[in-house]
């Protein structure tokens, strides 16, 4: 109804812009629910945005619009209130054909007709030298939902995960896997201090044991030099110097025993993910970007060639440029240094040079909160490359903060350890865990409340949700109502109480939230609109009873009920969370 309303005042609005020769009129028509049923049922304010553009009285052209505005057995009637707001009444019959076309659309009701329009959401993306952390959790969950809104939305959805496997970090969890493998056969070998400490290393270093067992162990000279590299760990040079050492002495095998890391580590994070019901269905490796293709330089230099032949790069000391700041970056960045390694940002330019090579209608990037300095940058060397980045977004996520019994907790062990994603969903389970990660706008910092994601209360919000759908199946045993059996001489016109009527104005809103949450980038719409709706259902169930001896008026009720279990099971679906019907 609300669209019907909308899609009529656009055209009343479009001939009066038409008419009084107005081309760049900036509007948009919105509809607001009334709370007192006085002022109807609908009321949209557009008289007194366009008042100013076209130089008219608001209530003037309020009055205008709605005598232009048809009316029907749906619109009964349409009044001027206040300073230029236009109210509508529509019947209450029009309120229960919502319930019909959810009957109709089912699971897919809320979900828009495929668009012409690819949409690329890169996500995670943690570096593979360690498992998740529950700090990645909330980027995690939120590129998922977004992904399922984008997609119930129309689009086409990929999702991608970037894999960091280029560089020095790399090369100190290869080291760090090496070191363990060695103590595998020598008491002698100690743990570098720079390297990586965690349980993982050693998980996978026994691997690489039972696999390779002595392939990659050093002749005794090479061992005793190797212990004097060991008790030298002091600072960063250190690291930089065994890592060489590594390479020199094991040659290919330092690459192996890389493959081999990076192979386990990308294992045990796509194993967490999907168990949190996270699914990327692309794995883009740096690596990648600084293989030379056939004849062609790689991505990496290509990308620098590109920005050079345009003029915005320069070289000073002996390292490559690009002059961010002639697009309001804070100053020039490093794309190559001296030593002719390439930099992070380097990285940067040609993966989402890339991602603009791949023809997709939005990119965006679910970036922490920490990387806002990133985007001044990336975005100048897009535009420096002539790239429409209109169709750049970024979302930046704030940090998580864990709480248990009103206190925040540790986010890492004494041993310096991330709490990993693991340890979490072993605590709350990872239904509750999404959930929670999601339900607040993304800039917004979060308190993940333990307790309460484990409490079964009407103060836990995922509860109070999924015990709403388990409500109205327990209604339905009882009635033993068979969903599926509806008569279709069902008389919704009987359902005309203030709490049926909001709960159908309720459900019509469902496709136009899931419209607005893919295209502004807010997922947590979704959990805000399904505890409204079961708060109106719980409200309705303690006030009504639904088997009682008027037949027509029972049916007609439980085919509410069946509206509003269909909408918390779509809604529950984007978020990737179950709807039981048992709690």
């Amino acid at each position: 109804m609300q669209q019907l309303i909308i899609d009529q005042l656009s055209l009343i609005v479009s001939k009066l812009l038409q008419e009084s020769d107005v081309n760049d009129a900036n509007y948009k028509i919105k509809l607001q629910e009334s709370k007192d049923k006085e002022h109807g049922d609908y009321a949209s304010n557009i008289a007194m945005i366009l008042a100013k553009t076209l130089s008219r009285n608001p209530k003037d052209l309020a009055e205008q619009i709605s005598k232009a505005f048809p009316l029907d057995e749906q619109i009964l009637k349409v009044e001027i209130a206040g300073p230029g707001f236009i109210n509508f009444f529509v019947s209450e019959e029009s309120h229960s054909k919502i319930l019909k076309t959810i009957d109709l659309e089912k699971e897919k009701y809320g979900h828009s007709q495929k668009q012409d329009s690819k949409v690329l959401i890169e996500y995670v993306s943690s570096n593979p030298t360690g498992p998740l952390h529950v700090g990645h959790g909330r980027g995690a969950v939120f590129g998922s939902v977004l992904a399922k809104l984008l997609s119930a939305a129309g689009h086409e959805v990929d999702e991608e995960y970037y894999v960091n496997d280029y560089g020095r970090q790399m090369s100190i969890l290869t080291v760090s896997v090496w070191i363990r493998y060695m103590q595998n056969s020598r008491e002698d070998v100690t743990m570098s201090a720079l390297g990586y400490q965690g349980d993982y290393i050693k998980l996978i270093a026994d691997d690489l044991t039972k696999k390779n067992k002595e392939i990659y162990l050093l002749s005794d000279k090479d061992h005793e030099r190797i212990l004097s590299f060991l008790k030298i760990q002091e600072d960063e040079k250190d690291i930089d110097a065994l890592i060489t050492f590594m390479q020199e002495t094991l040659a290919e095998g330092f690459t192996e025993i890389r493959s081999f890391a990076l192979d386990s580590m990308l294992k045990i994070i796509e194993k967490d993910l999907m168990r949190f019901g996270v699914n990327h269905n692309l794995w883009f490796f740096e690596s990648s970007l600084y293989v030379k293709e056939q004849d062609e330089d790689c991505k990496a230099n290509k990308a620098i060639s590109e920005l050079s032949s345009n003029n915005y790069v320069y070289e000073e000391d002996g390292a490559l440029w690009f002059k961010s700041s002639d697009f309001k970056d804070d100053k020039d960045r490093v794309l190559q240094r001296s030593n002719k390694d390439h930099t992070y940002f380097s990285s940067d330019v040609a993966y989402h040079l890339d991602k603009f090579n791949r023809s997709y209608n939005r990119i965006i990037n679910i970036w922490g909160s920490d990387h806002h300095g990133y985007l001044p940058r990336v975005e100048a060397s897009m535009k420096a490359l002539g790239q429409n980045t209109d169709k750049l977004e970024v979302v930046f996520i704030q940090f998580a903060n864990l709480v248990r019994n009103g206190e925040k907790i540790s986010m890492s062990t004494r041993s310096g350890e991330f709490i990993t994603l693991s340890e979490l969903l072993d605590e709350v389970t990872p239904e509750a865990a999404r959930f929670f990660y999601i339900n607040r706008k993304a800039d917004q910092h979060l308190e993940f409340d333990l307790e309460l994601a484990k409490e079964q209360s009407k103060d836990n919000p995922l509860y109070y949700i999924q015990y709403a759908h388990a409500r109205i199946c327990s209604v339905f045993n009882k009635a033993q109502y068979k969903p599926e059996e509806d008569s279709q001489n069902l008389d919704l016109s009987l359902l005309t109480a203030e709490k049926e009527i909001e709960i159908q104005k309720q459900l019509a809103n469902f496709p136009s939230l899931i419209e607005k949450s893919a295209k502004s980038n807010d997922p947590h719409l979704i959990c805000y609109y399904l505890k409204d709706l079961a708060s109106l259902f719980h409200s309705y169930y303690n006030n009504e009873k639904f088997i009682i001896e008027d037949n027509d008026l029972m049916h007609s009720r439980l085919f509410l009920l069946k509206g509003i279990k269909q909408v918390i099971f779509n809604g529950l679906e984007i978020l990737g969370v179950s709807s039981p019907e048992k709690m």
